[in-house]
């Protein structure tokens, strides 16, 4: 089962708000439903954040970014522990950071870690 949130995406390298963490994450406006992947400095693993703090530590996932959308896989262990969704699909509104900001910090939530496809932009 997938989900569609679309709205502003943000990335932040080191997000100064949370404690200098990797930070991407975006709010459906339209149905109040938050999205986000981040990654503390020493952390081996990487946190995902749906429907308002229901949150997993991911092992494993998998993220493809296009120029337009973001969509990410779990397992069925994080689906079950989060609302159920296998994939999230995040369509970036058109005030969203740049595709070169999005890329490099999901690169460093990613980082010695299987899962990243960064698709060409065009």
């Amino acid at each position: 089962m997938a989900k569609l949130v679309t709205g502003v995406v943000f990335a932040r390298i080191e997000d100064e708000e949370y404690e200098g963490m990797a930070h991407v994450w975006v709010r459906d406006a339209e149905d109040a439903y938050w999205f986000s992947l981040s990654r503390a400095v020493e952390a081996d693993n990487i946190q995902l954040m749906v429907s308002d703090q229901l949150t997993h530590e991911c092992e494993v996932l998998s993220a493809s970014l296009e120029p337009t959308r973001l969509c990410v896989r779990v397992d069925s262990s994080a689906a079950r522990s989060l609302d159920g969704h296998l994939e999230y699909t995040i369509a970036f509104h058109p005030e969203s950071d740049s595709f070169d900001a999005i890329a490099g910090t999901l690169g460093v939530i990613f980082r010695g870690k299987e899962g990243l496809v960064l698709a060409p932009q065009t």
